[in-house]
């Protein structure tokens, strides 16, 4: 007579205690890791300085220049849109107004570069304002500097190196003007509201046209 067969189970081994528990505890943080971080905070439409007070000078004509400092090891800027350089300009160009019959307003830029070293990002930009006579003397001349750093998480976000340009040249920008009425506040025309040909471009949306105290 034969034995009956009995069906065997394959044993598996049991869950570690609070092994479920933990892998729970871990999977929100996976799945935030692997999530792309959110675009950097930049302000809509193209960087622009029209919006501000024009600051009128007392000579004929106003030349930006169109040279660029020398390149930097490790520079990213020619990458942005607009790059460091051009942002510069832009300033120049949108700050400046001629109001005089002589000489000439000469604006230069001396340092324009977006650079990313490690995990950090460090963009710096500079400009020079000389005050040249009809027949090409200095008579007068100013200098400002921005230099601004982010790292880590910040620096890896996407559109980094656009906000850090922007919050650069708006550092820039009062420091230029900060400057110029230092040191060139004899060279400066009063500007009034309503004359032609003085009147700012129309602000952004959002934006009100500003004067720094004088």
């Amino acid at each position: 007579m034969t034995s009956p067969v009995v069906a065997s189970r394959a044993s598996r081994p049991h869950p570690r205690p609070g092994l479920a528990r933990r892998q729970a505890l871990l999977l929100p943080l996976a799945l935030a890791a692997c999530a792309t971080p959110e675009p950097a905070a930049v302000p809509p439409g193209p960087m622009r300085f029209n919006y501000l007070t024009p600051l009128a000078l007392n000579v004929a004509s106003i030349e930006v220049a169109e040279g660029s400092p020398p390149p930097q090891p490790g520079d990213i800027g020619p990458r942005l849109l607009p790059s460091p350089v051009e942002a510069v300009r832009i300033m120049g160009q949108d700050r400046l107004v001629a109001l005089g019959t002589t000489g000439t307003a000469q604006f230069v830029v001396t340092q324009a570069a977006m650079l990313r070293t490690g995990d950090g990002l460090a963009c710096l930009v500079g400009c020079r304002l000389d005050i040249l006579s009809a027949t090409g003397e200095r008579l007068g001349f100013v200098e400002a500097q921005s230099r601004r750093a982010v790292s880590g998480a910040d620096a890896g976000r996407p559109r980094a190196e656009d906000a850090l340009l922007r919050s650069t040249m708006d550092d820039l920008n009062v420091e230029f003007e900060f400057q110029l009425r230092r040191a060139l506040k004899d060279w400066l025309v009063r500007v009034t509201p309503g004359e032609e040909g003085t009147i700012p471009a129309p602000a952004p949306e959002g934006v009100t046209i500003e004067e720094l105290p004088k």
